[in-house]
């Protein structure tokens, strides 16, 4: 079964059209890049998965179930921005904790769980570091381990390692490609990058501007 399909998308903001009749599939456990410029409706893809906005037209498919109409809460799915969009008056462990705590687990399962999380990312024993006291690639992780901690079906990465320097950039992709491994992720991945295309894509989608 195919862990997500979109089949002839469009998104149009009145009589402007963001995206134009788009269609793909994905297996369980593939990698998607979409490469392409500005303003070219790369976030508005991810946005309709994560079911943030709905299309205008088209049909996406969940694990096989129409999604569309499905409010974002309820669907296992997690959008990792390009900033962290960590909540400052809460430690590393209270973010990671965060959508776990709103799914009501109970405490004892939700710390367990944050802690694996932690370890995955590498960042053992930052639990209550507080979010200013955190590097880029720190907070970036945090991030990270907050949309992975409540095991969704797909993970969305919008342009999340871009605001880093190269070396930490090529660390970043190395533990999204360790991740993927050790949980079975589906992802899809919006970058400028072809570099992080290529090292992490099963498959790369390139989407340009319509010509004015």
């Amino acid at each position: 079964m195919n862990s997500l399909s979109l089949s002839h998308i469009t998104k149009k903001y009145g009589e402007t059209s963001c995206i134009t009749d788009i269609s793909f599939e994905l297996e369980n456990g593939e990698t998607l890049a979409i490469l392409g410029p500005s303003g070219c409706g790369k976030t508005t893809i991810l946005k309709m998965i994560a079911g943030l906005i709905e299309p205008t037209s088209g049909e996406i498919y969940i694990n096989g179930k129409l999604a569309n109409g499905v409010l974002a809460e309820k669907r296992n799915v997690s959008l990792v921005f390009q900033k962290p969009l960590l909540f400052p008056h809460m430690d590393v462990m209270q973010n990671v904790g965060f959508g776990l705590q709103m799914r009501n687990i109970p405490r004892a399962q939700r710390n367990s769980s944050v802690l694996k999380m932690l370890d995955l990312v590498k960042l053992s024993g930052y639990g209550k570091r507080k979010v200013h006291e955190l590097s880029g690639g720190q907070e970036q992780r945090v991030s990270l381990a907050r949309g992975l901690v409540y095991q969704p079906d797909i993970l969305l990465l919008d342009e999340p390692f871009s605001a880093l320097d190269k070396d930490l950039r090529m660390q970043m992709c190395e533990l999204v490609k360790t991740l993927k491994s050790e949980l079975g992720l589906t992802i899809i991945l919006v970058t400028h990058d072809h570099e992080e295309a290529e090292l992490l894509a099963d498959k790369i989608i390139f989407l340009q501007t319509k010509a004015q």
